[in-house]
């Protein structure tokens, strides 16, 4: 998100500058590789993250070529659902795996 602002700011950021294509490619560049550390599942959740994914691609690509900032915006609002809503499925995983190992634990 400050990527983002200080671009719109024009704050001369390193690697950014006040260049939407950089802050474009420092965003995908980001993306790219904590997507990497992702685990896909069969359910329903994964999905919608996969969509998710495909549409920050989609907006990826039109940031880059375009420089715009409202497609920066946009793919900076995907990369931020998509790790919130990746960050709540591994927290609801984590509780399902806890609350079966409780209850496999009673004698």
């Amino acid at each position: 998100m400050l990527v983002v602002v200080a671009t719109h700011e024009g704050w001369n950021v390193w690697l950014v500058g006040d260049s939407g294509r950089w802050a474009a490619v420092t965003v995908t560049v980001l993306g790219l590789l904590t997507c990497a550390l992702g685990s896909p599942g069969p359910d329903r959740a994964s999905r919608l993250l996969a969509a998710l994914g495909v549409l920050a691609g989609v907006l990826a690509v039109a940031a880059i070529l375009t420089g715009s900032l409202t497609a920066l915006s946009f793919l900076v609002l995907d990369v931020v659902a998509l790790w919130a809503l990746a960050t709540a499925r591994h927290a609801a995983e984590l509780l399902a795996a806890n609350h079966d190992d409780s209850v496999g634990a009673r004698p």
